[in-house]
């Protein structure tokens, strides 16, 4: 494991140094050229395995080599893509013998577990020492070999002296030995535990749904997140594909486990993302219908910049699974921050064909509606989930801003000025009402009280100090309009509309060419024609 961690750290040394060639290596057709090369591959798969695209390292690394140091790195990108035989044999050809390495001999546990050789299981885990929580699956297997051997030597422990107060993966494991009911008091004290995920909340719900407590079933499945399809979820429980209705085995509940421990919190030491999915590639692996593993490689891919591995890993998670309903969401997301604007809309109108009355759909239409200017039908869609979700702050000031883009003003304001008495920290709806009144030219004092408020909230909000600039514009300030709208530009430098509210504060000093500059900067970024239209007759009647 050592020599893993001088590797990973030469990688992160070597990508302060100079990441931008790195990067043009990568991303180009260079890697072919470099891939023939011991100090091309090593550079390119390094970097690869760095920005946590493993499997771009295992494509420059499937060639056959004897090179340690390249077959370490390929060890390492197989184990985290949860290709595990191949890692296996690679880990055999290193002969790795210090006792300390035990990541080379995950694979080898995998292996045993696989072939329901718990005993060498044991075994191995036992050289794991603190390696990532790996000792807690060692008490989780022992308890499993501990219970086997009883019940075969049939001196299980009085069903009296079974202990209740324990997590539901114990239950699961007792399930295994003692008739269901007895163990009522073990799923009754999780029924009552607050910190509940939404896995423990299903593997649960699985338990009542075998004793046929059908009424605390349906409570478990109806406190699942928002982003879970919660009515399929009841209607689907006992078909054939969910596993959760039938006793977890083994496997399910060590699949369980580690998706757990990949998210298990440590105080002290940060688990690298690179271990969290090996934990993850473990949990599909020992039971491949563990979908939410899936799903939750998909979110770290992403998070990492990944989209096309954390696209393909929900693709892989089929329609009728638990959490499809989230994995698509995740999807959308996904497409929404890489800005892909076909795929986007085309999902979100099947998700809210698939799920017309999930709120985070309906929130994702309505914000799809609004930003696209078709206010009319944004309006519909909020007030539903007003309905639904009740007259939140947040609800409140998105059909406020829609009512406005309308023409209803009166009632916009008066819905902002609720929101303000509710809530006197809000700052996008102090802000907004603000910025309003400066364009209206209303009320500028209150204007100005209403903006103060706001940045005292987010000092550094480049939008907001746009409003403070435009409201001191209107108050005539000119002086202290520059001096805001210059912090925001450079805190903001691509808004066209901040740039063209500096270009306009500059011309009521007589800085004329300046205001020219600021105003042509401003065409740039604008993508309204009427906008730009209005932009450049200004330059043109100071040209």
């Amino acid at each position: 494991m050592k020599k893993i961690v001088i590797i990973l750290f030469f990688l992160f040394v070597t990508s302060c140094y100079d990441r931008s060639i790195l990067q043009n290596i990568n991303n180009s057709n260079e890697i072919e050229f470099m891939s023939h090369s011991r100090s091309g591959t090593y550079l390119s798969s390094s970097y690869s395995i760095l920005i946590g695209d493993v499997f771009s390292a295992n494509k420059l690394l499937q060639f056959e080599t004897k090179d340690k140091t390249l077959l370490e790195l390929k060890f390492f990108s197989n184990l985290v893509s949860g290709n595990f035989e191949i890692a296996n044999n690679i880990s055999k050809s290193l002969n790795i013998k210090d006792q300390n390495d035990f990541i080379y001999k995950i694979p080898k546990f995998i292996k045993s577990i696989e072939n329901k050789e718990f005993n060498k299981s044991l075994k191995i885990l036992e050289q794991s020492k603190d390696f990532i929580n790996f000792y807690e699956i060692n008490k989780l297997l022992k308890d499993w070999l501990f219970l086997s051997k009883k019940k075969s030597e049939d001196s299980l422990l009085p069903n009296k002296d079974i202990p209740w107060n324990v997590p539901i993966y114990k239950l699961l494991i007792f399930e295994n030995f003692y008739d269901n009911k007895i163990l009522r008091q073990i799923a009754d004290f999780n029924l009552n535990q607050d910190l509940l995920s939404n896995i423990d909340l299903l593997f649960l719900a699985g338990y009542y749904f075998r004793i046929n407590e059908k009424e605390i079933f349906e409570k478990l499945i109806n406190r699942l997140s928002e982003s879970f399809n919660k009515e399929y979820i009841l209607y689907d429980f006992g078909s054939s594909h969910n596993f959760f209705n039938n006793k977890a085995n083994l496997k399910t509940i060590l699949s369980y486990y580690l998706y757990n421990m990949a998210f298990k919190k440590d105080d002290k030491n940060e688990i690298p993302s690179s271990y969290i999915k090996i934990l993850l590639e473990m949990s599909i692996y020992f039971n491949s219908n563990m979908d939410i593993s899936k799903y939750s490689l998909a979110e770290l891919y992403s998070s990492e910049g990944s989209k096309h591995i954390a696209v393909r890993l929900i693709d892989d998670i089929e329609e009728q699974s638990y959490i499809s309903l989230a994995a698509n969401l995740k999807k959308l997301s996904i497409f929404k921050i890489f800005k892909d604007k076909k795929k986007y809309k085309k999902l979100l109108f099947e998700l809210s064909e698939k799920a017309p009355q999930n709120k985070i759909v309906l929130y994702e239409l309505a914000n799809f509606y609004k930003l696209n200017k078709n206010y009319s039908k944004a309006i519909k869609l909020y007030k539903q989930l007003m309905i639904v979700e009740g007259k939140n702050n947040r609800l409140l000031f998105l059909y406020a801003t829609c009512l406005d883009k309308i023409g209803n003003w009166a009632e916009s304001k008066k819905i902002l000025l609720r929101i303000i008495n509710n809530d006197n920290y809000d700052s996008y709806a102090l802000n907004y009402l603000s910025y309003k009144l400066a364009v209206k030219k209303i009320n500028l004092d209150f204007a100005l009280t209403l903006i103060t408020s706001a940045l005292k909230i987010e000092p550094n909000n480049p939008f907001f100090l746009d409003t403070l600039g435009w409201v001191q514009f209107q108050r005539k300030n000119y002086n202290s309009s520059v001096f805001y709208l210059e912090k925001a530009v450079t805190i903001e430098p691509n808004n066209s509309e901040i740039i063209d509210h500096l270009g306009d504060c500059y011309l009521m000093l007589n800085r004329i060419d300046e205001a020219k500059f600021e105003w042509k900067k401003a065409l740039q970024y604008e993508t309204n024609k009427e906008i730009s239209s209005m932009i450049k007759n200004k330059i043109d009647l100071y040209e």
